[in-house]
């Protein structure tokens, strides 16, 4: 027997600012309620993505929400969020600029600076059973560049969580969703057992048939009405194959999270 899994990609908690460009990559506590409490009402548990593979075999739905990068907003913003409805999640940190402020990455295009979790907040989201992976130790795009310096910023990432942490991270979030070959082999000597991408995850796409460095993700996003409708046909898609209107009835207390 095996289980149905879905990933969540998200970045950012909160409202994009007016100058953001990939305005995507920030989702309102309002949006991401809901779509904890759409999972929810079709029969999803929450696990880590350790966890879920780990539990591949009992059957059953699973959904994984993985953060990318580490911002600080995820420990402010998303993790009271987590814990109402007894989720926890997977986060990937690029090691480099843990505990720093104002950060922003020449290969992201986009000029918004960004305050990172420190080791201590990383701390506290594992205590309530967050799992820490890695995200490289530069935000990179690693495809562009030889095995060696592949090698070189994937072992420092690992290497540093584990110092840090005490435990070695067994999970990891390709910058960019940029990875080749050679990334996979890196991966591998490290350690590393899964590996999330930004491909769109498929309806109907079970554990058992998935490479497991190869993981797709749902990414969702947004502030607006409109997007809490994006968010439920999208989500429909990937865990039935369709999103007929009537396939959902809201209860009352689902319509509350949106009003």
């Amino acid at each position: 027997m095996s289980s149905q899994l879905l990933i969540l990609e998200l970045h950012r908690v909160g409202r994009p600012p007016r100058n953001a460009k990939i305005r995507g990559l920030f989702i309102t506590p309002r949006l991401l309620s809901f779509q904890l409490y759409l999972l929810r009402f079709l029969g999803y548990r929450f696990l880590t993505l350790r966890d879920a593979i780990a539990n591949s075999g009992k059957g059953g739905k699973i959904a994984v929400l993985t953060f990318d990068d580490g911002y600080m907003d995820n420990v402010r913003a998303a993790l009271p969020i987590l814990q109402k409805f007894g989720a926890p999640a997977t986060i990937f940190v690029i090691t480099g600029d843990v505990g720093k402020h104002d950060v922003v990455w020449s290969e992201a295009g986009e000029n918004l600076p960004a305050d990172m979790l420190d080791w201590k907040s990383l701390a506290t989201l594992r205590e309530n059973g967050w799992e820490i992976g890695s995200h490289a130790h530069e935000h990179i795009h690693l495809a562009r560049y030889d095995e060696l310096t592949q090698e070189a910023i994937i072992r420092r990432s690992i290497d540093e969580i584990e110092a840090k942490l005490g435990e070695r991270p067994v999970s990891f979030a390709y910058p960019y969703g940029s990875f080749n070959r050679t990334t996979k082999r890196v991966l591998k000597r490290n350690g590393i057992q899964l590996a999330v991408t930004t491909v769109p995850a498929r309806s109907s796409d079970d554990l058992v048939a998935r490479d497991y460095l190869e993981l797709s993700r749902l990414s969702l996003g947004g502030r607006r009405f409109y997007h809490f409708g994006k968010a439920f046909f999208r989500t429909m898609k990937a865990t039935t194959g369709f999103a007929p209107l009537r396939a959902f009835r809201p209860q009352p207390s689902f319509l509350s999270i949106i009003d």
